[in-house]
This record gives structure tokens, sequence and C-alpha cells, in this order.
């Protein structure tokens, strides 16, 4: 679609203003990254740790204004997705990517859910953003059904 176009776009020319534009002010936005741990490595465990991290629109923002000074790229690429229209006669969209990230100094792979309001296609509003490297055991990938 034109709205996951131009949000892959956004992060690749780091236009921080735009991507602020996309959020709701109350979003919810569930960041992760994953980390490693070389000591714990065997064919047994998976020696990455996941680190994820609530935050509101203005500290999202503000993390992503360092990303962007301290990368010289950033490319996101989305591979399957889902798109579930939320209640009949709505403009609320559900959608669930399978993303990789890849910058100048950090990269990795997992899904991304957002729940956008699209009733005004030329200024879509992101309500709820998450990221996890994997489905979970227990509820399988974050969705809309989840809020």
């Amino acid at each position: 679609s034109e709205f996951l176009e131009n949000y892959k776009t956004a992060y690749a020319l780091e236009r921080l203003d735009y991507i602020s534009s996309l959020f709701d002010d109350q979003a919810l936005i569930i960041t992760g990254r994953v980390l490693k741990n070389a000591k714990i490595h065997n064919e047994l465990m998976d020696s990455r740790f996941v680190s994820l991290t609530k935050q509101n629109k203005e500290q999202y923002i503000s993390r992503l204004k360092q990303v962007f000074a301290a990368n010289e790229f950033i490319n996101v690429s989305f591979n399957t997705s889902e798109v579930l229209m939320l209640g009949k006669g709505s403009r609320m969209y559900g959608i669930q990517l399978s993303q990789d990230y890849y910058s100048s100094n950090y990269s990795d792979k997992g899904y991304l859910f957002l729940m956008v309001d699209l009733k005004d296609h030329t200024q879509p509003v992101i309500h709820v953003r998450t990221w996890q490297t994997k489905p979970d055991k227990e509820f399988g990938i974050i969705g809309p059904y989840h809020f």
C-alpha cells in the first residue's frame, strides 16, 4: 500500500518530521532490540536476548533522532503482510508485517504490528506500533485483538 511505502521511505530518508506526524500523541509504542550474549551460545540455547521497551510518542521520536544521527543508512523491508479492517465500515486497520531492519551498525528481523487510522488517507494516524522477534508461545504475533 501507499502508506507502507511512505513509511519505509521515511526511515530510509530519515524523515523524522514525517514519522512524528504519523503517530497519535497518545500512541502505544513497543520497540525491541536484539542483544547478543556470546558466553551462553550452544546448540541448545539461543544466544540472543531481546530488550522490549514501552514508549510514548515523545520518547520514541527522541530515540529515533539518536538512531538516525548514529547511522549512515537505515533500510526497512517488509516480507509478508496481513491487513485487517477493524470493524465494519471502519477506516481503522491492523497491519501485521514481517520486517527486516538493516542499518550501518545494527540489524534484526521480527514482526511489526501497526494499528492505523486511514480515515483521511492523506494523513494516516498510527495508534499502536509493536515489535517482536518471533511469535510468542502463548499468543503468537501481536495483532489488533490484543488491544
